[in-house]
């Protein structure tokens, strides 16, 4: 009896030490996950974050994230006069419904997209299916699954779409790929996801499927920074499009507890590098004293790699980079260059620069996403934990020089905390180093100081990104 009474008072004993421990553990999981605060000038959200949840709107069912689209809905519903939405692709029925009662109330609602997507479901031609690529009829084949066509919903109520075609547009090469809208000239939302299931929720009949990973940016009753976006709506309802609108130097505007400065692109070919979206971003990274996190689609500027290259190589040891796995491994990556390697030339590609970092690092590779999502498709990085970079624009030279995009810099520590938890999100599940890199080798000098045929890489990787 004795012997029992002490090995049940150890048993005991072990599970309540075991108990607290998992007490405890819960306790700080909890903690570290605890919903930041949000500065009321400004506002952030994604699609895949930890602290949050909500009813999926088209496929009801729990899920964890923030509802991107909700947010688009919420501030289209307080309008009052206007209504300026420039998307690259607009598909998802709740919002052009919301965009419909706007209209019948009185506002005044313009809609800008890409002339590839100002197109309804009837409107496909059989052979234009049968030549379409793999993810252009995934996203066809998406269309078919949504309740209500939105596009043909927004036509049917009247509300003007324009593209990148209209009023004798000169379309370029390039797409209209902004993301944005602003509501009464005073409430702004910038996103770096199309207003689609795919970007934003997740794919139909794919229940574990949860959307490409997002965010977006809201800054309400802020009429200064409005007015920047408007103008750049105004230039593109008016036709221009692409560097057919004139040269837009930065504009940097007090937001809540810091300031956000918007520079659009594209630029003009023969523009000072240093004055382009690539430029400006290379020139804040360059100002970097602890640490460089960046998640972005496509990664392919010289200017920027070099710039994280000699950082790195002057004693700041904390850079990460996460690429779309899509775009991770293609000949112009600046992955190779941070792994210090090279891409075997293929019959098609042999020209592209490389420059492999003095110093490369590991801190390189592709988040693992579920079926059907894209690794990343933020385009967004974190300096010193207090600056941010996000917007529409990837950091290629598509997106400097043919795209029509929204590059933005936030300098506010607050919202900064909010992207490095999206950081570190994408990063614990990433795959690293070399292994990202199935067809790299070793760097042969000749290579490392092969010039770049800047048309020809920039319109192969343009017409590659189309697809995507």
């Amino acid at each position: 009896m004795y012997l029992f009474s002490i090995r049940g008072s150890f048993y005991f004993l072990v599970l309540f030490v075991l108990v607290i421990a998992a007490c405890d553990n819960f306790k700080t999981r909890r903690q570290s996950l605890e919903v930041l605060p949000q500065d009321p000038a400004i506002q952030v959200y994604f699609n895949h974050n930890p602290t949050s949840t909500y009813e999926d709107p088209y496929r009801h069912f729990r899920r964890q994230g923030d509802n991107l689209e909700k947010q688009i809905i919420d501030a289209i519903e307080k309008a009052n006069s206007t209504v300026d939405v420039a998307v690259m692709e607009l598909r998802l029925p709740k919002i052009a419904e919301e965009l419909k009662r706007a209209r019948s109330r009185g506002i005044k609602v313009r809609i800008l997209i890409d002339n590839k997507y100002n197109k309804t479901l009837n409107e496909y031609t059989q052979e234009e299916i049968s030549q379409m690529n793999r993810h252009d009829r995934k996203a066809y084949e998406q269309l078919k699954q949504y309740p209500v066509d939105a596009l043909a919903l927004l036509r049917q109520s009247q509300i003007e779409i324009k593209d990148d075609t209209s009023n004798g547009a000169t379309k370029g090469s390039g797409l209209m790929h902004h993301k944005f809208l602003v509501v009464d000239g005073k409430t702004t939302i910038i996103s770096s996801g199309n207003f689609t299931m795919s970007d934003l929720h997740g794919d139909f009949g794919n229940l574990e499927s949860r959307g490409n990973p997002n965010n977006i940016v809201v800054i309400p009753d802020n009429a200064n920074f409005a007015k920047i976006f408007t103008e750049e709506f105004n230039y593109m309802w008016r036709g221009l499009f692409k560097s057919h609108k004139p040269k837009r130097n930065p504009v940097t505007i007090p937001v809540g507890g810091g300031t956000v400065t918007v520079k659009f692109s594209p630029a003009r070919p023969r523009e000072d590098i240093a004055t382009t979206s690539n430029g400006i971003i290379a020139s804040y990274i360059q100002k970097a004293k602890k640490s460089v996190h960046v998640a972005v689609f496509v990664f392919s500027d010289q200017k920027i790699s070099d710039t994280l290259g000699n950082l790195h190589a002057k004693g700041v040891k904390d850079i990460k980079l996460l690429i779309d796995p899509d775009f991770i491994a293609q000949n112009y990556s600046k992955a190779y260059d941070a792994l210090g390697v090279c891409p075997r030339l293929g019959k098609k590609n042999r020209l592209f620069k490389v420059n492999p970092w003095k110093n490369p690092i590991a801190t390189v590779g592709f988040p693992v996403a579920a079926a059907g999502d894209r690794g990343v498709h933020s385009k967004m990085a974190i300096l010193d934990g207090m600056l941010v970079i996000a917007g529409s624009h990837n950091w290629s030279n598509s997106g400097n020089y043919f795209n029509d995009e929204t590059l933005i810099f936030i300098d506010n520590p607050g919202v900064a905390a909010h992207y490095e938890r999206e950081f570190h999100r994408l990063y614990k599940t990433a795959q690293l180093g070399l292994v990202t890199l199935p067809h790299a080798r070793k760097c042969e000098e000749k290579l490392w100081s092969q010039p770049l045929a800047s048309d020809k890489v920039v319109m192969e990787e343009s017409e590659f990104l189309s697809s995507f």
